[in-house]
């Protein structure tokens, strides 16, 4: 059906049936947007298939190897004793472990597990029933500068200058995804972060249309701050106040048009069959009985009690970091971002969405080498894990998969994609050799030996896929136990032969093979968008491909 011939035909003096209009609405949609037609109108609006994306990102850089790129490994902050001033110990302090406090003596707890045909540290233990479902990635870089690897996650990899105007064909990874499937959504890209460098806070530094913009693409994939539940009623009773009159607008306009140019007085049957294919279309989409009061949002006490929300998890942060002004993300804890995230998706009204740690840098755990020896481990990250994401994912994921979207009758699970990271992993040992070789006092150098961060920024880190297009219980790549570093994975997914796979360094008379990588954020973009039915090829600037092995074939 053409849209101009079917008017033609009107004009002509054909009555319009109810079933000539359901066959326009199939192929043409109902007269106006989601937007236009208001919230209330929004679920029925929603296409019969839609896709979903979550990135949900631990921010400050969690601790890898005791999570997706697990390490078998000593302990020795909590079994070695030192003495004071000593320069050589045994083992030599370069090559001493320091692992999570407890890690080594709790060894059921602590140590490396396998589950299913996923092998992973401790601090993934309260994620086990989550495991079936995952893709693991464990030959996975990420950037040691938090900022950028920020900025990785969101843009992709590319040759890039943060501080720079952002290009017409820069995407993020969510404005790529709505540009695609949120054309029909009012609020499709929403985002829990309010910065990534910072730079940015500094306005003569980054002025509009650098740094994060959020502004790329077509309107309707801007990104949106999603802030707190009362931020977001707000807004939605105030789209809500003007879709509904545009929606009145645009139908009665629609009709009114019909009736002078082409339906005359002996046509009325066609006015009632537009109104009568109109109830028909909804029903067919689940749309029936679906309105959407921004008063009630985010207040269910059932959901409210499902993801544990109180009050203080609705409250935001404001912190100062390296002498930076304070700052705040504006954001609530991540089970009540995970709540947000569930009624807007089952209420038709967005279809991605950045979840993020409320706090900021909360994962950023230095430990100079003195501390952790008072402390017989680095700082454990177990607490912090769990209450910013197995609880809540394992909450949101257990809706996902027993929720119902009426249009397709599939379950929202099916339809969904989620991504795990961070923006980079932490190091557990301090190289000194640099102390040693210096001209200072044996005092001066285990002072220095000390104060060593031992607990920094570092490469070695992991990602994790999950959804309904996702071949779950697969890990793909490892790290090695001797090079402590990612081992390179072929296109297929496989390990690069040349290396060997137990201590990740090159066998003898090998050499690295020029189709092996490892995998980044720019991979993350591109398979993220695959997953959804996205070809990656020219969505934004990333510039890596996607792993295809992780999709469903």
């Amino acid at each position: 059906m053409k849209r101009r011939s079917f008017l033609a035909g009107a004009a002509a003096g054909g009555v319009i049936s109810t079933l000539d209009w359901l066959g326009y609405f199939r192929a043409f949609g109902v007269p106006g947007t989601a937007k236009e037609l208001g919230l209330a109108s929004a679920h029925a609006q929603a296409a019969a298939n839609p896709k979903f994306l979550i990135y949900w990102f631990q921010e400050g850089g969690w601790d890898s190897y005791s999570m997706f790129s697990p390490l078998v490994s000593a302990n020795d902050a909590a079994t070695l004793q030192y003495t004071n001033g000593q320069l050589n110990p045994s083992p030599a302090w370069s090559n001493q472990f320091y692992r999570a406090k407890g890690y080594g003596l709790d060894v059921a707890h602590y140590n490396a597990k396998l589950t299913g045909n996923i092998q992973h540290g401790f601090l993934a233990n309260d994620g086990l029933e989550l495991m079936p479902d995952m893709a693991v990635v464990s030959s996975h870089a990420g950037n040691t500068f938090h900022s950028g690897g920020r900025f990785d996650y969101h843009y992709g990899k590319y040759s890039n200058s943060m501080s720079a105007q952002r290009g017409p064909t820069e995407r993020t990874v969510m404005q790529a995804f709505s540009e695609v499937h949120g054309t029909n959504l009012p609020l499709a890209n929403i985002s829990w972060h309010r910065w990534l460098s910072d730079g940015e806070l500094t306005e003569l530094n980054y002025p509009e249309g650098t740094g994060y913009y959020e502004k790329l693409g077509p309107a309707y994939a801007h990104t949106t701050y999603g802030k707190t539940p009362m931020d977001m009623r707000n807004r939605l009773a105030s789209l809500g106040g003007v879709t509904a009159g545009a929606r009145q607008a645009r139908i009665r306009t629609f009709v009114d048009n019909l009736h002078t140019n082409f339906v005359k007085d002996k046509n009325s049957e066609s006015v009632k069959a537009f109104d009568s294919a109109v109830k028909i279309h909804k029903q067919l989409t689940g749309g029936t009985g679906v309105v959407i009061n921004p008063a009630t949002m985010f207040t269910d006490p059932t959901l409210r009690s499902t993801f544990g929300v109180t009050t203080s998890d609705e409250q935001t942060t404001a912190t100062s970091v390296n002498g930076n002004p304070a700052r705040s993300k504006d954001a609530p804890s991540t089970n009540v971002q995970a709540m947000m995230t569930f009624e807007m998706m089952t209420k038709g009204l967005s279809c991605a969405f950045w979840i993020e740690s409320r706090q900021i840098r909360g994962f950023d755990t230095h430990r100079d080498r003195g501390n952790i020896f008072n402390n017989k481990g680095q700082t454990d990250q177990l607490a912090i894990m769990k209450s910013n994401l197995w609880t809540p994912l394992k909450a949101l994921v257990n809706l996902l998969k027993n929720t119902t979207h009426v249009p397709s009758g599939k379950k929202y699970w099916e339809l969904t994609t989620i991504v795990l990271a961070s923006e980079m992993g932490r190091t557990i040992q301090g190289d000194v050799s640099s102390i040693l070789a210096s001209a200072d006092s044996d005092a001066t150098k285990f002072q220095n030996i000390m104060e060593q961060d031992c607990c920094q920024h570092w490469k070695v880190s992991s990602t994790v896929f999950m959804g309904g297009n996702v071949k779950g219980d697969t890990q793909w790549g490892k790290v090695g136990s001797s090079s402590l570093e990612g081992i390179p994975m072929m296109p297929t997914g496989d390990l690069d032969p040349a290396y060997d796979a137990n201590t990740g360094l090159l066998k003898a008379g090998m050499t690295k093979n020029a189709a092996s990588s490892i995998s980044d954020a720019g991979n993350v973009y591109a398979t993220a968008l695959e997953i959804a039915g996205i070809n990656p090829a020219g969505k934004g600037k990333n510039t890596k491909p996607p792993m295809s092995f992780i999709k469903k074939v």
